[in-house]
C-alpha cells in the first residue's frame, strides 16, 4: 500500500465516523422534562403544611399547621390499562408516628403528569416543560371546590423553567414553577402556584381562593367581608 493509499483510506474513515458521530448526535432525545415527576417506588417528600381559613359572615378565622409526608407505594394498571402510581400521605399521630391519612394516584406518559387528588383527577404537569406553555389543571372537569358538577378552569403556565431554588434549608439545581395565568380582582382571588424539583417532585405549594362580599349596612356603612381559603406547602425533606 502506497502512504497515498494509506492517507485516503485514513480519510475515508474518518468521514465515516465523523458522519456516524453526527448521526448519534441528531438522534438524541430532547430533554421533555419527565424527571420533573418521578415514578419510582420509595420516591418520598415530607412538607410543611400551613392551612388557613375564613368566613366573615359566619365570624369564623382558624388556622392549623402540621407535617405531611407523600411517598410512592407501588406500582399497578388501572383500568384503562396505563401504568399509575399508589401514593400514600402520612401526617404524624399524638406520639410522633406517621399513619396514612389517605391514598393518592398518579400516571404520567410522553404528554402529560396526572395526579388524582381526593378523587379528583388533575393535570398536573404538560410536556415538554417550556417556558410559557399553557394548560388547563382541571381540564378533566373536577375543579378547586371539589364540586364534580362545576367545571372550574385553572390556566397555568410555565414559568423559570430549570432555574435554581431554594427553600431556605433545601436548594435544588433545577426547578419549574407552575403559576395561575388569571389575575386576581376586586371579587375573586385565585392565587395557585406550585414549583417541582428535577428528581424530587413537588417542592412548593401555594393556593389561595377567596371571594368578598360588599354588605350594605342599615346605617348606611359599607362592610367588606371576606370568604375563603389558603394552603402552603413547603419541602422540608425528600428521598427514595
Amino acid at each position: 500500500m502506497t502512504m497515498r493509499t494509506h492517507w485516503m483510506h485514513l480519510a475515508v474513515w474518518s468521514a465515516i465516523l465523523l458522519s456516524a458521530c453526527r448521526k448519534e448526535q441528531a438522534v438524541e432525545a430532547p430533554d421533555m422534562g419527565l424527571d420533573y415527576f418521578p415514578t419510582a417506588v420509595g420516591t418520598w417528600v415530607e412538607y410543611q403544611v400551613d392551612s388557613l381559613w375564613r368566613d366573615d359572615p359566619s365570624n369564623v378565622l382558624d388556622s392549623v399547621s402540621y407535617r405531611l409526608l407523600e411517598r410512592i407505594e407501588e406500582h399497578y394498571t388501572d383500568l384503562e390499562g396505563r401504568p399509575c402510581q399508589r401514593i400514600h400521605r402520612y401526617v404524624q399521630d399524638l406520639d410522633g408516628a406517621w399513619v396514612v391519612r389517605d391514598v393518592w394516584t398518579s400516571t404520567v406518559d410522553a404528554y402529560a403528569a396526572e395526579k388524582t387528588e381526593e378523587n379528583y383527577r388533575r393535570l398536573k404537569l404538560s410536556f415538554p416543560v417550556r417556558e410559557a406553555r399553557r394548560w388547563d389543571i382541571n381540564v378533566y372537569g373536577t375543579g378547586a371546590t371539589g364540586d364534580d358538577t362545576r367545571n372550574d378552569e385553572l390556566l397555568v403556565a410555565y414559568e423559570q423553567v430549570d432555574q435554581p431554588w431554594s427553600t431556605g434549608s433545601l436548594s435544588f439545581d433545577k426547578t419549574v414553577l407552575v403559576k395561575n395565568t388569571v389575575p386576581p380582582n376586586f371579587v375573586d382571588t385565585r392565587e395557585f402556584e406550585e414549583r417541582y424539583a428535577d428528581g424530587v417532585g413537588m417542592v412548593y405549594k401555594y393556593w389561595e381562593e377567596s371571594t368578598n362580599r360588599v354588605v350594605y349596612n342599615p346605617d348606611g356603612t359599607i362592610t367588606l367581608q371576606n370568604v375563603g381559603w389558603r394552603l402552603r406547602m413547603i419541602a422540608v425533606a425528600h428521598g427514595s
